[in-house]
């Protein structure tokens, strides 16, 4: 399963493994920055944020409580260090909401980078079964036990769905 895996990188990265961190990233990046483009980051933010979210990772891998999702914990950390973005607290930047454009891509590298609107709108085209799942398990960083008990279906699917929604986005983003 991905968090037993994230779990497992947070552990190698604690111990100083760069691969680890590059693995967690990639996992990662795509789904926060479409979560931060979402919460009204421009593009240049979300790249912001996103480093200064895994530089903390770096530093602070060995903090993880390991108590909820790696996912849940990731978000968290771009959600505080996006909204001191927006207070001008991070190295003195402030916003300019005037140069955000909604289908701006994350980067001018689009081979190393999935657009927010990409991933969005692969999320928006799953499943009509798997999107919930997909959504409260992976966006919303709930353990599979919090997901089965809000959609009232049980574990194992939850688990399954998630798999399913993961690899429908994947061929949806080629």
């Amino acid at each position: 399963m991905r968090d037993h895996s994230d779990q497992q990188d947070l552990g190698r990265i604690a111990a100083g493994d760069a691969d680890a961190l590059g693995a967690l990233y990639d996992r990662h990046a795509g789904l926060l920055a479409m979560r931060l483009r979402r919460s009204g980051a421009s593009t240049v933010e979300a790249e912001d944020v996103l480093q200064e979210t895994f530089l903390d990772v770096w530093r602070f891998a060995e903090s993880f409580r390991g108590d909820g999702a790696v996912a849940a914990w990731l978000w968290g950390i771009s959600r505080r260090k996006f909204a001191m973005m927006v207070r001008g607290e991070v190295r003195g930047r402030t916003r300019d909401l005037a140069a955000h454009t909604e289908d701006e891509p994350l980067a001018s590298d689009e081979d190393a980078w999935v657009t927010a609107i990409d991933l969005g709108e692969a999320i928006e085209h799953l499943n009509p079964v798997l999107r919930p799942t997909f959504e409260a398990v992976v966006v919303d960083g709930l353990s599979v036990a919090q997901a089965s008990e809000r959609l009232g279906i049980p574990e194992g699917t939850v688990k399954s769905r998630v798999h399913r929604a993961r690899h429908a986005i994947e061929e949806a983003l080629g």
